[in-house]
C-alpha cells in the first residue's frame, strides 16, 4: 500500500483509516448528562444516538513542533473517517506554511471542509453540506464502475506512447480516495447510531477494498512503463492482460452478488484465479536467467502480478461481505458456471 499525499508526502487511506488519535468533543452550545460531556476517543466517536447530531462533533488537533506533515494528515483523516464535523488545528506561536499545505491537502482530498477562521494560531474547518442525498450503496456502485474503469486505463496504456505525465495515476486515484472516505464517514456515523438495516459495515468494508483496489491500478499504471521490452501481441504482456480481464470480472461479479450461492461460487473462483496467477508468474519469471528478459522488466512484471493478486483478494473480500450479509436463512450454495474462465499459464 503505497502512502501519497498531493504538496506533501502523505497517508495511504488504509493506514489513515486506523488512524484515531484525536478527542472528539460535543459542541459548547450542547446540553447533555455528565457522563456524556466526557472527551471520547476519535474510534467511538460515532457512539452517538443520532448521526445528525454525531456529525456535529469537533476534532481538536495540536500540531506538535517538527511534526511530519504526513502525520498531520492521517491525524485529520482519522478524524473525518470518525464522523467530524468540525476541526480546530492549533499550532504555536503561528500556525506554520507547512500546516496550511496540510490542511488545503485535506480540504481538497476529502468532501466538504471548509476553512471558516484562520486566527491566533487556530484554523477552524467545519463541514458545510455534510451528508449528499445518494445513498451509500448507489455510491458503492458508482465507486466500482470508476475502480474497473480505471484499472483498465491503466492496462491499456501498456501500449500508448507516449507516456502519461509523473503524477497521473496518483491523481486520478485521489478522485477514487475521496469517494471511499465520504463512504467510510458516512458508514461510521450510522453504525454508531445503530440503525436498523444499513448494512453500513458491509459498506465500510466495500468502500474500503475498492480504494485498495484503486491504489493496485497505480501500481500497474505505473510499471507499465517498463514492458516496452517485451514482445505486444504474445508472450508475458498478453498473459498479464488476460489474467488482469479475469480480475476485472471477477471485481464486477462480487460487487453483483446478491445470494449466497452466488458469492460462495465467485470466492471459488477468486482462490482458482490467485492459483492461476502463481503458475504464470513460475513460468514467466524465469526468463530473467535465461536473457530473455531485462531485470528492471522483470521486475516490473512481478510487481504487476502481486497488485493483480491483490486485487483479487480485496474483491474476495468484498464476496465474503455479501455471503455475511445474506445471513443463515439465505438460500443453500448451489454449483453454478464459474463467471470468467481460469487464467491460462
Amino acid at each position: 500500500m503505497k502512502t501519497k499525499m498531493e504538496d506533501a508526502s502523505g497517508p495511504s487511506a488504509g493506514r489513515a483509516a486506523r488512524v484515531a488519535a484525536e478527542t472528539l468533543l460535543p459542541p459548547p452550545t450542547e446540553t447533555r448528562p455528565t457522563k456524556q460531556n466526557r472527551p471520547t476517543p476519535v474510534a467511538r466517536a460515532t457512539n452517538d444516538p443520532s448521526p445528525a447530531t454525531a456529525s456535529l462533533r469537533s476534532a481538536s488537533i495540536d500540531v506538535g513542533r517538527g511534526e511530519p506533515p504526513e502525520h498531520l494528515f492521517r491525524r485529520l483523516l482519522g478524524a473525518y473517517l470518525a464522523g467530524a464535523r468540525e476541526f480546530s488545528i492549533r499550532e504555536r506561536p503561528a500556525v506554520s506554511l507547512g500546516t496550511r499545505d496540510v490542511i488545503r491537502t485535506f480540504c481538497r482530498r476529502t468532501r466538504q471542509p471548509e476553512i471558516i477562521s484562520d486566527d491566533s494560531g487556530v484554523i477552524l474547518l467545519r463541514d458545510l453540506a455534510f451528508e449528499s442525498p445518494i445513498p451509500l450503496d448507489q455510491r458503492i456502485a458508482r465507486m466500482g464502475r470508476l475502480v474497473a474503469d480505471f484499472h483498465r486505463e491503466a492496462v491499456e496504456s501498456w501500449s500508448q506512447l507516449p507516456f502519461l505525465e509523473d503524477g497521473y495515476w496518483e491523481r486520478r486515484d485521489d478522485e477514487i480516495d475521496r469517494e471511499a472516505w465520504y463512504v467510510q464517514r458516512v458508514a461510521a456515523i450510522q453504525l454508531g447510531a445503530g440503525e436498523p438495516g444499513s448494512g453500513s459495515l458491509g459498506l465500510w468494508t466495500t468502500a474500503r477494498s475498492l480504494e485498495r483496489i484503486a491504489d493496485h491500478a497505480v501500481v500497474i499504471g505505473e510499471a507499465g512503463r517498463r514492458l516496452v521490452d517485451l514482445p505486444n501481441g504474445s508472450g508475458p504482456v498478453t498473459s498479464l492482460r488476460q489474467l488482469h480481464q479475469q480480475a476485472m470480472a471477477h471485481l464486477e461479479g462480487v460487487l453483483l452478488a446478491d445470494d449466497g450461492a452466488t458469492a460462495n461460487d465467485l470466492l471459488d473462483l477468486g482462490e482458482a484465479l490467485q492459483a492461476s496467477g502463481r503458475a504464470l508468474a513460475d513460468r514467466l519469471l524465469p526468463a530473467v536467467g535465461g536473457g530473455t528478459m531485462p531485470p528492471a522488466t522483470a521486475a516490473a512484471v512481478t510487481r504487476i502480478l502481486e497488485s493483480i493478486n491483490r486485487t483479487i483478494a480485496y474483491a474476495q473480500d468484498i464476496a465474503q461481505v455479501a455471503l455475511d450479509q445474506c445471513g443463515p436463512g439465505s438460500t443453500p450454495p448451489r454449483r453454478r458456471t464459474s463467471v470468467v474462465p481460469a487464467a491460462s499459464t
